[in-house]
C-alpha cells in the first residue's frame, strides 16, 4: 500500500510540474506570437496536378491583405477576401517545374475558422516534383520572424523546406 501512496505521489507531481510547464509555454506564447505559415502539397500522378494547402493566421491574413488594398479586408466574407488572397498567394508562393517555367496557382476554394484560413489551390505539374523549385515568402514582407513551411509528397517521395526571412529560392530533392 506505501509502494502505491509512493507511485501516486510520484504522478500527482508530474502532472503538476507539466501543467505548470504548459501554462509557463502558452504564456510566453501569447506575448509573443508566433508567424508561420504551413504548406501542405501532394502530387497527383493520374491527374498531373499539384494539390496545395496554405495554412495561416486568420489575423495575420486579413491585415497583410487590408494593407496592400488600403482598405479594411476580412474573412467573415469568403467571396470578399478570396480575389486578393488568390492574388497575393500567387505573388508569394511561386513555383518552377525543372525547366524553370513557372507554375501557375489555380483557386481551389477556402476554409476559415475562428483563427486560420485554409487555402486551397491546384497546379498542372507533368513529371513529378523532383527538381521542383519553390520560394515562399508569404507575409515575409510584414513579418521578420514569420516562417513558411513548404511539406511535399509524391507517393513514398517526401520533403520539408523552411522559408525564414531572406531565404531565397530551393528546389525539391525528395527521399523516401
Amino acid at each position: 500500500m506505501r509502494a502505491l501512496h509512493h507511485l501516486f505521489s510520484r504522478f500527482l507531481l508530474v502532472g503538476l510540474l507539466l501543467h505548470g510547464l504548459a501554462t509557463s509555454l502558452r504564456a510566453t506564447a501569447e506575448k509573443s506570437p508566433l508567424h508561420l505559415s504551413l504548406t501542405e502539397a501532394s502530387y497527383d500522378r493520374a491527374k498531373g496536378r499539384l494539390l496545395l494547402t496554405v495554412r495561416v493566421q486568420k489575423a495575420d491574413l486579413e491585415a497583410a491583405l487590408s494593407e496592400r488594398a488600403q482598405r479594411k479586408i476580412t474573412a467573415a466574407d469568403p467571396g470578399e477576401l478570396a480575389p486578393p488572397a488568390l492574388e497575393y498567394v500567387r505573388e508569394t508562393l511561386r513555383l518552377k517545374n525543372p525547366r524553370g517555367e513557372a507554375l501557375r496557382l489555380e483557386w481551389a476554394g477556402l476554409d476559415i475558422t475562428e483563427k486560420q484560413v485554409f487555402l486551397f489551390f491546384e497546379a498542372p505539374l507533368i513529371g513529378g516534383i523532383q527538381g521542383l523549385r519553390v520560394t515562399h515568402t508569404l507575409l515575409q514582407e510584414r513579418f521578420p520572424d514569420q516562417i513558411n513551411s513548404f511539406d511535399i509528397r509524391d507517393g513514398v517521395l517526401r520533403q520539408t523546406l523552411v522559408f525564414a526571412h531572406g531565404t531565397s529560392e530551393a528546389s525539391i530533392q525528395a527521399k523516401p
